[in-house]
């Protein structure tokens, strides 16, 4: 059965225990949201700035606990837990990291947010692209368009290619704070809709070639 790790649980905790040290010090409004050229350009009060992303961390943990019990598939998760596990705590060490970039920049140290983005997220992708073929056929985790889902065979190809595809993503995403202003933030979307699309095609190309396999 697939049970919370510790990890992920201190990480979630420790994010908590950030805010509470954090709020007396931080201004009544806090930035919550910056624009193409990392300037802040959206506030909320600092008790919402300040506990929004560990809610967000406890969402993530608490829902990807109990997908492996909800998903039909359940058992295919026994398969790639340890895969599934480094999913949840890269997910949880970005989004503590994203925290802690906020917690700075509202505290008046001198953070990068432009920066950290592009170059978190890349990671981000990077890692998932390693372990994404390690997913296992499922109705919740990975590539999900009709056609894997439809067939485990177009899932396993799908995702082989996948995991590629999400580490030039990353590669391509880290490169973009390189280019400054609107520019980049359009090479961003360019970059991540491309590999979407991508992949979606190719798993609908995939089932295509299953099906005239299966008529011959």
């Amino acid at each position: 059965m697939m049970r919370t790790n510790r990890f992920v649980v201190m990480l979630t905790v420790f994010s908590y225990l950030l805010s509470l040290i954090a709020i007396p010090y931080l201004p009544d409004e806090v930035a919550t949201h910056w624009n193409t050229a990392g300037e802040a350009d959206g506030y909320s009060s600092k008790w919402f700035g300040a506990f929004s992303l560990p809610f967000i961390m406890t969402s993530i943990v608490l829902l990807m606990t109990l997908l492996p019990k909800m998903d039909p598939k359940k058992a295919n998760y026994e398969k790639f837990k340890g895969s599934y596990n480094i999913i949840i705590n890269v997910l949880v060490i970005f989004f503590i990291a994203l925290h802690i970039v906020t917690l700075a920049y509202n505290l008046g140290f001198p953070v990068d947010v432009d920066l950290f983005v592009p170059i978190g997220i890349g990671v981000l992708f990077i890692v998932l692209g390693n372990y994404m073929p390690k997913l296992k056929h499922n109705y919740f985790v990975g590539i999900r368009t009709p056609w894997t889902i439809a067939n485990e065979t177009v899932w396993n190809k799908t995702h082989r290619i996948g995991g590629k595809v999400f580490v030039f993503m990353g590669l391509a995403l880290m490169l973009t704070v390189f280019i400054e202003g609107i520019w980049g933030f359009i090479l961003f979307l360019a970059v991540t809709l491309s590999g979407v699309v991508y992949l979606f095609v190719k798993s609908y190309l995939y089932f295509q070639e299953e099906q005239r396999n299966g008529l011959r």
